[in-house]
């Protein structure tokens, strides 16, 4: 199996456990924090996992500038950050579910596609073309019957 694959699937695992965590840290069931409060000790985790990451993988980038990357990486952090919010947010209300929740902030794909196939000119060919049109239409569908109530 693929390294990309092999890490892709872990991460896709650990973000569906994230989900589940973020109810129980956020929910008035559950713990009820504060959003903010959670959001910062996400953000101390994060920092540890980016710290670790440097210290382990310090020669991960073959080429590159490393100090532009990081401080436009801030921006980027700002911009997560914020996302995770209006999760932790919604989650800390009464009616917030997890299960309709992550349906949809997991448009997200659509977003990311569509900016790759533009920006980097990642567009797929012959059966690769049909297999991602498939996909993200099934996502819309699928995002549009959760949000329905």
């Amino acid at each position: 199996m693929k390294l990309w694959l092999i890490f892709g699937l872990t991460a896709s695992l650990l973000y569906g456990l994230t989900a589940v965590i973020f109810k129980l840290l956020a929910g008035p069931r559950f713990l009820g924090g504060q959003p903010g409060w959670i959001l910062t000790g996400l953000g101390l985790g994060i920092a540890a996992c980016g710290a670790l990451g440097a210290l382990f993988w310090p020669n991960a980038a073959v080429s590159g500038d490393t100090t532009r990357a990081f401080l436009y990486a801030i921006p980027v952090g700002v911009m997560n950050g914020f996302a995770t919010l209006l999760v932790l947010r919604v989650l800390n209300s009464p009616t917030g579910n997890v299960s309709q929740l992550v349906p949809i902030y997991n448009t997200n794909t659509l977003v990311a596609f569509v900016i790759a196939v533009f920006m980097f000119r990642e567009l797929p060919q012959g059966p690769d073309l049909t297999r991602n049109l498939v996909g993200a239409l099934l996502i819309v569908i699928g995002a549009t019957l959760i949000g329905m109530r």
